[in-house]
């Protein structure tokens, strides 16, 4: 059954899970762009959007992989992730 807050962050859990048990492996990042012709969102669209983001961050931090990274990667590398998921809402709710 779906609900709001179950796999909002299928791809971030796959990467994490990738580095977890990747053994070395590197994975390619390709970005394809589409353009089309924008549409005006209003404050609620845009809110409604980054609250998903938000509730899947949250749901991020509670996750056993997220415990396994912290103890598997360096220091660098820790502090990058830190700040690419949960720092950054912290950061924001401080500033």
């Amino acid at each position: 059954k779906a609900t709001k807050t179950i796999n909002l962050s299928e791809d971030i859990f796959a990467g994490m899970d990738f580095t977890l048990r990747g053994q070395g492996r590197k994975i390619r990042h390709c970005e394809y762009f589409h353009l089309a012709k924008g549409r005006d969102l209003g404050f609620n669209a845009v809110l409604g959007f980054f609250s998903k983001l938000s509730n899947g961050t949250g749901e991020q931090l509670l996750t056993r992989q997220m415990l396994r990274l912290s103890h598997v990667l360096q220091l660098p590398e820790s502090l990058t992730f830190y700040y690419a998921h949960a720092g950054f809402y912290i950061t924001q709710y401080l500033v």
